[in-house]
């Protein structure tokens, strides 16, 4: 099949029967301004046309420029108007569609199902004599097995025709077998996540995730942009000859290098700018996702039902790494869309997701989770039950169902807490692990279970809630016996603005100054034929480092700052007066700080109160000692969020 770069359903039209309204397609592929091939391709042409029509001063620098530009829009021309070649995978059979019109249909029912082979990912459709083989399965424009077959299986499934997998010849045996296996436990745990409906959600605000930061894109624009400040130099110091009718090899050569220098430079730069950086924004009420291979994706949580991951190599995408993608599914088992983490980490990102009240489903080896003896699933066999404690046994009592555990069955039973939710770890009376669940899915509180279990002699035990009664009643304690702290002052109501430290500063002018020295002096050294007298360098160069350090200092103006109040921090432009970069509110922010990050360069972070990094600002980096008393003037947390500190553990 084509690769393309998204999946995503589509209006099936008038379709009636099993699976009605079952659409999947690959999407368009999304269109790429500047392809990797573009920049160094159009460098070596123009460099070459410089190369040709370097007699002419005017010719060897317009006429390779324009050549490029050209090539440029032919290249984006192309990639515009061509025919889009797409499959569809609908009721009327898997279609090959090129420019909107169906090309080929390959009709298949229950008794004759397609077929891929594994782990090629060959599609065979039936045919009147055998099978025809349609091409490579590519659903998600990732060729990576299980995230190209589970949709192109769960859409079969809904339209009531299973794919059939089987292994390829000469292939390891049972990969068949153990992808079926995947795809099913994917399927379990996105019916239950549709049956069960949203996890509680442990905080409220919006996080947004983006890597890269602001410094990183600063300094990648910086290096393009100083590149093309180098071609631009040579084509002005190969534009100043020495006076002689013949152009000297030297300067043809300091043209040509100079052109094709600046080609490769503007392309690498249309590059940076055409690809954004991934950025996740999560909220109890949506969840949008932008990276440059899926596009963006912006849903309502009211139609997401769960997220399920597959992890990707390093072979499996463009970029390299290690990273993994997100295909969002709906309560109808619908493919929504498809994101890709990049940069951000994969399970940064899924710990917002959860605590947003979002269900990840993970492959992984199959776990004891929930069981008390194989097969017994509670959340699944009585998805409506509650979990009750008497003074027999434990109890999940439903509409229809009524499941038991024996007191004498019992050895112990642990509350903890995992991912900001209370969870329950059942233990047998020969100490094995019988059920490891969340409380939401047993429907019990964590105050409820504890009091009861211990009211009729269970052996259960809540160690944080115990840690954090005893830190209370010895903070009482102490409090009787020494005399009170002193109340702490009140958070000032106007915003403390924190400036960036002279260190960074004074950076700002001496590169201004460098950069017109250096342009006066090849100015002067070009222009020395024109009369000998070089004396006025002497005031020359003195004059062109004071006006470097003016332009200098014209930049510092516009230098940002760091605003932080009750309302929470914000960094703006003009020394915090300007336009908002980023903000965040007071709820949001656990904690505030210089540390150092995964580069071994210090950074400003922001932490949530669950610890979670919700900015990382690399660029405009403030001191350290400003920033406490910054933090302790405007009431704002300093430093990262101690995960040790006690409090009242979670409650449903």
């Amino acid at each position: 099949m084509q690769p393309s770069h998204a999946a995503s359903p589509r209006s099936a039209g008038p379709v009636t029967g099993p699976g009605a309204g079952a659409v999947l397609e690959s999407s368009r592929p999304r269109t790429d301004p500047a392809p990797w091939w573009l920049p160094p391709s159009t460098a070596a042409l123009a460099g070459v046309i410089a190369c040709l029509a370097a007699d002419d001063r005017l010719l060897r620098v317009l006429v390779p420029l324009a050549v490029a530009a050209l090539a440029w829009g032919a290249a984006v021309l192309w990639r515009r108007l061509r025919p889009v070649t797409f499959w569809r995978l609908s009721a009327s059979g898997l279609q090959h569609l090129r420019g909107g019109r169906v090309r080929v249909t390959h009709a298949f029912s229950r008794e004759r199902p397609l077929t891929v082979l594994v782990p090629g990912l060959d599609v065979l459709a039936p045919a009147e004599y055998g099978a025809t083989n349609v091409g490579k399965l590519c659903a998600t424009g990732v060729r990576d097995m299980g995230l190209a077959m589970f949709p192109f299986h769960l859409t079969a499934r809904r339209l009531g025709a299973p794919v059939r997998i089987t292994d390829e010849e000469g292939a390891a045996s049972a990969a068949a077998v153990h992808w079926e296996t995947v795809f099913a436990r994917r399927e379990a745990a996105l019916l239950t996540a549709a049956a069960e409906g949203p996890l509680p959600a442990a905080q409220e605000g919006p996080v947004e995730l983006s890597r890269a930061d602001p410094g990183l894109r600063a300094r990648q624009y910086g290096r393009r942009l100083a590149a093309l400040a180098v071609g631009a130099t040579a084509l002005l110091v190969a534009a100043v000859t020495d006076g002689a009718t013949a152009v000297p090899a030297r300067v043809a050569l300091i043209n040509a290098l100079g052109v094709a220098t600046t080609v490769l430079a503007a392309g690498y730069l249309v590059r940076l700018a055409a690809t954004r950086p991934e950025r996740w924004t999560v909220s109890p009420e949506r969840i949008t996702a932008f990276d440059p291979l899926f596009g963006t994706v912006d849903l309502a949580a009211e139609r997401v039902a769960g997220l399920v991951v597959q992890p990707l190599s390093a072979a499996a995408t463009a970029g390299g790494g290690q990273s993994a993608l997100l295909q969002v599914y709906g309560h109808d088992l619908a493919l929504l869309g498809t994101a890709h983490t990049g940069r951000i980490p994969a399970q940064e990102l899924f710990a917002v997701l959860r605590s947003r009240g979002y269900r990840v489903i993970e492959d992984g080896p199959r776990s004891r989770a929930y069981d008390l003896r194989p097969g017994f699933l509670p959340h699944q066999v009585a998805p409506d039950a509650v979990l009750s404690v008497t003074a027999e046994y434990l109890r999940w009592e439903g509409g229809s169902t009524e499941i038991r555990v024996q007191r004498a069955d019992i050895g112990a039973m642990e509350i903890n807490t995992r991912h900001g939710h209370p969870w329950l770890r059942l233990r047998g009376a020969d100490g094995t692990e019988q059920l490891n669940a969340p409380l939401s899915a047993l429907r019990i509180s964590r105050t409820e279970l504890r009091d009861r279990a211990r009211a009729f002699g269970y052996p259960v035990t809540d160690p944080e809630h115990d840690a954090y009664q005893s830190a209370a009643y010895a903070g009482l304690a102490a409090g009787v016996v020494r005399d009170r702290p002193a109340a702490p002052a009140l958070a000032s109501a106007e915003p403390v603005v924190l400036d960036m430290p002279w260190s960074t500063r004074k950076w700002y002018y001496l590169a201004g100054a460098v950069l017109m020295v250096v342009v006066v002096g090849i100015a002067g050294f070009k222009t020395r034929y024109l009369s000998g007298d070089m004396s006025w360098l002497a005031w020359g160069l003195p004059a062109a480092a004071v006006a470097g350090a003016l332009f200098g200092g014209l930049y510092d103006l516009r230098r940002p700052g760091l605003a932080l109040g009750p309302d929470g921090i914000r960094l703006a432009s003009r020394g915090g007066s300007g336009r908002t970069r980023w903000e965040h509110p007071r709820p949001s922010i656990g904690g505030i700080g210089v540390d150092t990050h995964e580069e071994g360069q210090e950074a400003l972070f922001v932490w949530s109160p669950t610890g979670q990094v919700i900015r990382k600002e690399s660029f405009d980096l403030p001191d350290t000692d400003q920033l406490r008393e910054a933090c302790e003037s405007a009431g704002l947390p300093f430093g990262r969020p101690d995960p040790g500190r006690w409090g009242p553990p979670p409650e449903i």
